[in-house]
C-alpha cells in the first residue's frame, strides 16, 4: 500500500519554505545585511549536525535576493569542493556562470576576474561556505578563508559587490586553528544554533511528515516516540529524517497501511545517529564504492576492524562489477582517509572499521549502509 506522497521531503538535500523554530536565526542574519552598500559583512553559523544551519542559510539567501537588487546566492560545501584553491574558486565562478573561463587563470587571479566580472555586470554576491571546520582541519593550509575574508582589500576601500559570506561550522574551536591575521579579518559576528528541544523536534518533523505522508498514515504516537529518541541524540533533525524515512519505506514494503511504532522500532535497531543518510549522499561516487568495500568487508569478516589490503581487493571486485574506473592504490589510500577525515570511518594503523557503532548492532547497521551505497552507486553510474 502506498503511504508517501513525496518521499523527497524527507531528503536531507530538501530545504522546506517553512522552517519552524529558526526564524529568530534567520531574522538575525537578514538584518546584519541592513544597509548594504556593497561592502563584505562576514557571519559564523556555529551549532551542532542537524541544527538547521544550511536552511536558514539559504533561507537569508533567498531573502536578500528578495530584497537587495542583482544579488545572488552562491553555496560552497568545503568538504566536498576544495580539494585545492583552484577547485574552489571555480566552482564559484561556474555557479556564477556557467560560461565564464576559468581554465587559464590561477586561482587568485581567478578571484579577481570574478570580482570584475560582478561589478561590471552589477551583479551582488552571497556566499555561503559550509563545513569550514572540515576544510581547516584537513587542509595542509587554509588559504581560502584567508582569501576570502580580505576580499575587501583587492580593491580597496571600494565597493566589491559581495555582500556577504555565511561561514558554517559544526565545530565552535574551528577559528582556533587560523592564523592571527585570519582570525582578525574572520572577526566575531557569530549566529549560534542550539540544538532542538524535543518539542520542537515534534513541531519539525510533524510538518516534514505531513508533507512527505498521505494523511492518516503516521500517527502522534509514531511522532512523539521519534522526537523523543531525537532529543536524546542531541536534537539531531538528520536523525529523526532518517528514522521517518526508513520507517515508511518499511511499512509500504509491507503493505502496512500505516507507519506503527513496532516499525520504528525495527528501523532503530538497525541505524545509528552517528552516520546519517546524508553523510552517505554527500559522498562522491569514488567515495561511495570504496565505503561499499569496506562495508562488505567487515560484514564477512564480522570484525570491527579489517585490514586495508581486504578492502583494496574488495573495491577492485566492486568497480570491476560495475564497469566503472579504478583508482590506483596511492588515490585509494587518500579517498580512504578522506572517508575517515569526514567522521564515517575508523583507521587504526593499517585497519579500518566502524567502531563507533556498537558490535550488536553493526551487522544490521552493515546491511542498511550497503543497501543504502548500492542504491546510489547505481544511480549514478547507469
Amino acid at each position: 500500500m502506498r503511504l508517501f506522497k513525496d518521499p523527497d521531503k524527507l531528503s536531507p538535500r530538501y530545504i522546506p519554505e517553512f522552517l519552524p523554530h529558526r526564524e529568530k536565526e534567520i531574522q538575525l542574519a537578514e538584518n546584519l545585511f541592513e544597509g548594504y552598500r556593497g561592502y563584505l559583512r562576514i557571519i559564523q553559523f556555529i551549532g551542532p549536525a542537524g541544527s538547521g544551519k544550511t536552511s536558514v542559510a539559504y533561507h537569508v539567501g533567498r531573502r536578500l535576493e528578495r530584497g537587495i537588487k542583482g544579488l545572488k546566492s552562491i553555496y560552497l560545501n568545503l568538504k566536498l569542493e576544495s580539494g585545492t584553491k583552484f577547485t574552489l574558486y571555480s566552482s564559484l565562478a561556474r555557479k556564477i556562470d556557467p560560461n565564464l573561463p576559468v581554465r587559464s587563470l590561477g586561482a587568485y587571479e581567478l578571484l579577481e576576474y570574478v570580482l570584475r566580472y560582478l561589478k561590471h555586470k552589477n551583479l551582488h554576491l552571497l556566499i555561503i561556505a559550509d563545513e569550514v571546520d572540515y576544510y581547516v582541519k584537513t587542509s595542509r593550509h587554509y588559504d581560502a578563508v584567508f582569501d576570502l575574508t580580505r576580499l575587501n582589500e583587492i580593491y580597496l576601500g571600494q565597493p566589491i559587490n559581495i555582500a556577504g559570506i555565511i561561514f558554517i561550522s559544526r565545530d565552535p574551536r574551528w577559528r582556533e586553528l587560523l592564523d592571527k591575521a585570519t582570525r582578525s579579518s574572520l572577526g566575531n559576528v557569530v549566529v549560534n544554533f542550539k540544538p532542538y528541544s524535543r518539542d520542537q523536534v515534534y513541531d519539525i518533523i510533524s510538518y516534514r511528515a505531513s508533507e512527505a505522508f498521505i494523511k492518516g498514515t503516521i500517527m502522534d504516537d509514531v511522532l512523539n516516540y521519534i522526537s523523543d529518541l531525537t532529543a536524546e541524540a542531541n536534537g539531531d533533525i538528520r536523525f529523526a529524517l532518517d528514522l521517518l524515512f526508513y520507517s515508511g519505506m518499511l511499512a509500504e514494503n509491507e503493505n502496512a497501511i500505516r507507519v506503527t511504532l513496532e516499525h520504528v522500532r525495527h528501523v532503530l535497531m538497525q541505524i545509528e545517529p552517528t552516520i546519517t543518510s546524508e553523510d552517505i549522499i554527500n559522498l562522491d561516487e569514488k567515495e561511495k564504492i570504496i565505503l561499499l568495500a569496506i562495508s562488505y568487508c567487515l560484514k564477512r569478516f564480522r570484525e570491527p576492524y579489517v585490514s586495508i589490503d581486504d578492502v583494496w581487493d574488495e573495491y577492485k571486485r566492486i568497480v570491476v562489477e560495475l564497469h566503472t574506473e579504478k583508482v590506483d592504490r596511492r588515490k585509494f589510500h587518500k579517498i580512504v582517509e578522506s572517508i575517515y577525515y569526514k567522521g564515517i570511518i575508523d583507521l587504526k594503523g593499517f585497519n579500518v572499521g566502524i567502531s563507533k557503532i556498537p558490535v550488536e548492532k553493526l551487522s544490521r547497521f552493515l546491511n542498511l549502509i550497503i543497501n543504502r551505497l548500492n542504491s546510489e552507486i547505481r544511480k549514478r553510474v547507469k
